[in-house]
């Protein structure tokens, strides 16, 4: 039973307890200007006050609840509940609303109590309506061929799966019979407005639905949509907006002329400033103000701010779109039938532009022009840039050592604008340093090591994937991987011991040791960082019909969230005895533990100093261009520090400043831990 239907059903057993108008009290309604095509369709709750009815005409089987409540608005007026300069046809108003001045008409709605309607055009069904669930949005591929199934319980890994795993019918059938059988459960001809929504100042909404606290102000076209929302995670939608055929989750935040067709907007992601988006969509905390999308894939935490911004026909997640950003997604041939992936943390820098196809490493960032059939997702964290010759090319594994990237990882889960505690539909892994990662940060070292025998005297560049690569670059990004790889063997090591209590365990490797193995693949699947062989277990069951309700593909995908930690430790474990192949259980201290910390703590203080060095170019400018420019040296330099500040007052230098005395002592503290062992 869907959401819509189990309110409908609470509504309709309040009704229960209503009573018809008697004729002392229709001529009282007549009396305050209201009028009924049929006075015995009219029905009122027995404590209805009917002096806060005015102006009204009835039509249809209309129920009126009870009027107790006084509503205070900006600047202290207030006003009490009631029904005043309006036309209700078919419908039900819960205990305690507000309805004035509805232009039009209200009709073939179920209003829950205390919702405020003032001030506005028209709010009607024009038939039955799944509210948004089931429409089709073409994403990706403008020509077809990966289209999802929206609905309102949609979340970021399902929305993947339909889209990106097209190469298994069977699957793809069933997961999309999964999703237009539960848009069809929620297809009704009665809408609904949830509990305590408030609609003031807009126009035209049709054959739409809310959940509670929702807000609409100032909103110009609403059409078949779904507006979640939750008393802790109320939706908003606000002035000059339009949307057609949409889903709005709860938390989610439109407003500001945005105009939106075909499009789902994730938990708590804004879409604002003018910004304009067809076939879209976006999961949980995305930002989007000001250009446009079309066709896009959008995962968790997608932004682009920018006018002059056009995302068309990709993947993103974790991304950041630079001031005109674009993509040409059309070959002149047979439409716009290509796209392409910016894996997760990728940005692009100002009037980037990628020609599709295309696929970007992940935490990668994009400048200049960038030519199709380029691929570089086995170097992650690296620099696509267009060089003076016009080529593009790659400078593996850079951003290791940016202090942007790591201000991004961190930011991220600080910014999650969903509820602790509340339900949410995008399942998430936050990790930067995940198995997934990992695995392309291991094949970049090992790409990068057997370029060796590919460097001659005379060349300093090569070619790989439609990229060029330089030497000196490709040297120190192997460099790179190898620290990170120290780093993360290190720090995942670390992690595990801290879950024993003091002292460790004498027989630390059978401690340590996972249940299970875990060698395979692992995949993005919209956030979500899972197994490969979760993912394919999980279109077996979709696809021998051993799954067949959308509410089980949820859970599935929260219980891979759940299993994550004990993957990807298993994961790591693999990998460590793989690199240390010497290892038993008789010496797996010596072997393993005291030389991981070892490594790690020299990688780690190495990649710690040179994301500090990179943060202080911030600081270091070569001129005081635009600083003190009424003044001589002296001012500007104060001017300057006045703007930026200083360093050693920087809170992400100073924390990163203090990490740098704490490695070597962390490291220290377990060596000698283990080394009572």
């Amino acid at each position: 039973m869907g959401t819509y239907e189990k309110t409908k059903r609470t509504t309709m057993n309040i009704a229960e307890n209503y009573r018809r108008l008697t004729d002392q009290e229709i001529a009282r309604l007549r009396l305050q200007g209201c009028k009924a095509e049929d006075w015995s369709l009219i029905e009122i709750h027995p404590d209805t006050d009917l002096q806060q009815i005015e102006y009204v005409d009835f039509s249809g089987t209309d129920r009126i609840g009870t009027f107790r409540k006084i509503f205070t608005f900006t600047g202290g007026v207030t006003r009490h509940a009631g029904i005043r300069h309006a036309t209700l046809h078919d419908t039900t108003v819960g205990d305690d609303c507000l309805i004035e001045h509805v232009h039009d008409y209200i009709a073939h709605y179920d209003i829950a109590p205390e919702c405020v309607i003032l001030h506005t055009g028209l709010l009607a069904m024009t038939g039955r309506s799944a509210f948004g669930n089931g429409v089709e949005l073409s994403v990706m591929s403008e020509s077809g061929g990966r289209e999802i199934v929206m609905h309102d319980r949609l979340s970021a890994p399902e929305a993947y799966l339909q889209a990106m795993h097209r190469h298994n019918p069977p699957f793809t059938q069933n997961l999309r019979k999964m999703a237009a059988g539960y848009a069809e459960s929620q297809s009704s001809e009665r809408g609904h407005i949830g509990r305590q929504t408030r609609i003031v100042h807009c126009g035209n909404l049709q054959d739409i639905k809310t959940g509670a606290c929702a807000t609409l102000d100032g909103v110009t076209l609403l059409e078949n949509g779904t507006i979640s929302s939750r008393p802790e995670a109320p939706t908003f939608v606000g002035h000059g907006v339009i949307a057609r055929n949409f889903i709005f989750q709860a938390g989610s935040h439109i407003s500001d002329r945005a105009q939106l067709t075909c499009c789902h907007v994730g938990e708590a992601s804004t879409i604002g400033h003018g910004f304009t988006a067809s076939d879209t969509y976006f999961a949980c905390n995305c930002q989007a103000e000001n250009g446009e999308a079309c066709a896009v894939l959008a995962g968790p935490y997608t932004v682009t701010h920018h006018k002059s911004t056009l995302l068309i026909g990709g993947m993103f997640s974790f991304m950041n779109a630079g001031s005109a950003t674009n993509q040409s997604n059309h070959a002149y041939k047979l439409g716009p039938a290509r796209h392409g992936v910016l894996e997760r943390g990728c940005k692009t820098a100002s009037g980037t532009h990628i020609s599709w196809p295309v696929r970007i490493g992940a935490f990668s960032l994009v400048m200049g022009h960038c030519e199709p059939f380029i691929d570089s997702h086995e170097l992650p964290f690296s620099y696509i840039v267009q060089g003076k010759d016009g080529a593009n090319y790659v400078i593996p594994g850079i951003a290791l050592r940016n202090v942007g990237t790591l201000r991004d990882i961190r930011k991220w889960p600080e910014r999650d604008g969903r509820p602790a505690g509340a339900p949410r539909l995008d399942p998430i892994v936050f990790d930067a340093f995940s198995p997934y990662v990992m695995e392309r940060v291991l094949q970049g070292y090992a790409l990068l090591s057997g370029f060796g025998n590919r460097w001659s005297d005379n060349a300093q560049e090569i070619e790989w994937n439609g990229l060029r690569i330089k030497r000196r670059h490709a040297e120190a990004g192997r460099e790179l991987y190898r620290m990170a790889i120290d780093r993360f063997f290190g720090e995942q090591l670390q992690k595990r011991l801290e879950r024993f209590d003091a002292p460790l365990p004498q027989d630390l490797y059978s401690a340590l040791r996972p249940a299970a193995p875990c060698d395979g693949r692992w995949c993005d699947v919209g956030g979500l960082i899972a197994t490969k062989e979760e993912v394919d277990r999980l279109e077996g069951d979709i696809s021998n019909g051993g799954m067949t309700h959308i509410e089980e593909l949820g859970n599935r995908l929260q219980a891979m969230q759940d299993g994550y930690e004990e993957l990807a430790w298993a994961w790591t474990w693999g990998r460590l005895l793989e690199a240390n192949p010497e290892t038993t259980p008789d010496n797996f201290v010596a072997t393993l533990c005291l030389p991981v910390i070892r490594k790690w703590a020299d990688a780690a203080s190495k990649l710690g100093r040179q994301t500090i060095a990179d943060a202080y170019k911030e600081f270091v400018m070569p001129s005081h261009c635009a600083f003190g420019i009424d003044g001589d040296e002296t001012e500007a330099e104060a001017d300057r520090q006045a703007v930026l500040g200083t360093p050693d007052r920087q809170p992400l230098i100073q924390e990163l400043e203090k990490q740098q005395t704490r490695i070597q002592e962390k490291a220290d503290g377990w060596l000698q831990k283990i080394n009572r062992l």
